[in-house]
């Protein structure tokens, strides 16, 4: 005679046994595991815990597969994007970020990054720290939140003054005789040894490859000819003239464009961060240099 061992009990047939344990408070049945559990919490965990089933135990809910029970948790519940750890409100998962991924997660902005250095930038930028640097050209007002925005701004040549890349480059030059922050080397010399020579790069329609135009450096394909011409204009295709310096214990790291020095300098990745007020004599410098070439 089939045998209850749990219960105690025997039944005169397979059939009565089975009817048994689907009624009986002291039996939790997994039928597809096939495994019998003596209370309802040890069932649950069951679900919870093993592999084989899409179980959601915040709304004990069964779900198809992974990808339905994901979806679940995006649109019902709240899901931390770095740990990918499940909180059933927004309160829950801001508390846990804040506690256990302060290296990466803005408190004000409820927003996480992909690392340190992303938090780093965003914390430096116009969003929590206020435009503080005064473009110091004559007829332009523009302020900004850093010594490297006020230099992109230059090099862009978006500036009132008519200052580009290439004469900050030729400043930057003149001030870094020692060429602690510049390569010498690659500071490519004009007819005059004073003055780098500067070559204007532009695409015509013969750019056109039949799907697009094509950069004939990189090959790099562009939607239109305002963009290729854009793009040979940038530092895309520029020496690394400048460098992090070793002297001033830097890492060495090369850059085709001050503004992009000085943001490794303010990222504060490596040691050259403490030579700060070195670095502003020569944004100094560039300033004073720049208003005398453009006034005149």
């Amino acid at each position: 005679m089939p045998e209850c061992v749990r219960c105690d009990r025997w039944f005169n047939t397979e059939r009565a046994l089975e009817q048994h344990q689907d009624t009986s408070s002291r039996h939790h049945i997994c039928y597809p595991c096939n495994k019998d559990f003596p209370t309802a919490h040890g069932l649950r965990e069951h679900y919870i815990q093993s592999p084989r089933h899409m179980f959601c135990r915040f709304c004990d809910e069964h779900f198809d597969d992974r990808e339905e029970l994901n979806d679940h948790y995006y649109d019902a519940h709240w899901v931390c994007q770095a740990c990918k750890v499940v909180f059933t409100g927004e309160v829950n998962l801001h508390e846990h970020c804040r506690q256990s991924h302060a290296d990466q997660y803005c408190v004000p902005c409820k927003r996480m990054f992909q690392n340190a250095n992303n938090l780093r930038q965003h914390k430096n930028s116009a969003i929590h720290r206020e435009r503080t640097v005064v473009c110091p050209m004559k007829g332009c007002s523009r302020a900004f939140v850093s010594t490297a925005a006020l230099v992109l701004h230059l090099e862009s040549g978006t500036c009132t003054s008519g200052m580009t890349r290439a004469m900050v480059d030729q400043l930057i030059r003149k001030l870094d005789r020692g060429g602690i922050i510049t390569n010498p080397a690659r500071m490519i010399a004009g007819p005059s040894s004073s003055t780098p020579r500067v070559t204007d790069q532009w695409a015509t329609d013969r750019a056109w490859n039949g799907n697009a135009y094509e950069c004939y450096l990189c090959h790099r394909a562009f939607a239109s000819l305002t963009a290729l011409n854009a793009h040979l204009r940038s530092p895309a295709h520029s020496d690394k003239v400048y460098r992090c310096p070793n002297a001033w214990y830097g890492c060495g790291e090369e850059f085709r464009t001050l503004s992009a020095f000085l943001q490794h300098v303010e990222s504060e990745r490596c040691e050259v961060r403490r030579f700060r007020s070195q670095m502003d004599r020569f944004i100094d410098g560039l300033s004073k240099g720049a208003m005398r070439l453009t006034y005149h």
